[in-house]
């Protein structure tokens, strides 16, 4: 199987550089790195995205149109919107694009123009095996990085979110409309409140421990 692995800060794709496997290959398209492992029987390219929806699924596109990767996996930092604690790690069960709005031609708010849905489910199969120890949260996503108190109350009444992040809604939609399965594995950075960003700041160095290795079972499956 060839998967993709999405990751958009070096902090978060740091702890996994050299846990790989052996490295085949490696370019730079359109801003992102591309870097290709051998990896337990499968091949792994690591798109070093960067932050925020447009570069996460650029990526994701090219890791799936380009390289041909049949599965995307995603790990990345999240604020906490509904209690979970800082230092929880977590698997999304499905994603909304909280700051996509054509409501005025119908659709449902997070509802992209001409897709079903405005919630995208993760893989199931994955969840049921390899992440079910994990919490399961619904993740809200938009390009904003949320520190604020009222912004935070209004994505949990609106999509009943439990975290929120700048990449995972892109990767979902990208996956989707590619019939592409996708898993995204989360690490809660902050309370997405006023104080997120020194929390945040504090957190993003700090090692992952069983995220790593969660995430590279995942992508050894």
């Amino acid at each position: 199987m060839k998967i993709g692995f999405v990751v958009a800060m070096e902090e978060e794709y740091a702890p996994f550089i050299g846990r790989l496997g052996k490295e085949i290959g490696s370019e730079v398209i359109c801003g992102a790195k591309f870097c290709t492992y051998e990896s337990d029987g499968n091949v792994v390219v690591l798109g070093q995205s960067g932050i925020g929806e447009i570069a996460a699924a650029a990526t994701t596109a090219l890791l799936i149109g380009r390289f041909g990767c049949d599965y995307i996996v995603n790990f990345g930092l999240v604020g906490s919107l509904n209690g979970a604690a800082t230092g929880t790690l977590a698997c999304v069960k499905d994603v909304v694009h909280y700051d996509c709005d054509v409501t005025a031609f119908g659709y449902a708010p997070g509802q992209p123009a001409g897709m079903d849905l405005a919630y995208f489910a993760t893989d199931p199969h994955a969840r049921a095996s390899v992440l079910a120890k994990l919490p399961a949260l619904r993740l809200a996503s938009g390009d904003k990085f949320i520190s604020d108190t009222t912004l935070k109350n209004k994505l949990v009444a609106d999509f009943s979110a439990d975290i929120c992040d700048m990449e995972g809604a892109a990767i979902a939609i990208t996956c989707t409309r590619a019939a592409t399965p996708f898993s995204l594995i989360k690490y809660v950075s902050d309370a997405a409140d006023e104080g997120a960003a020194e929390t945040f700041s504090l957190n993003k160095t700090k090692a992952f421990g069983t995220a790593v290795e969660l995430v590279l079972s995942l992508l050894r499956a």
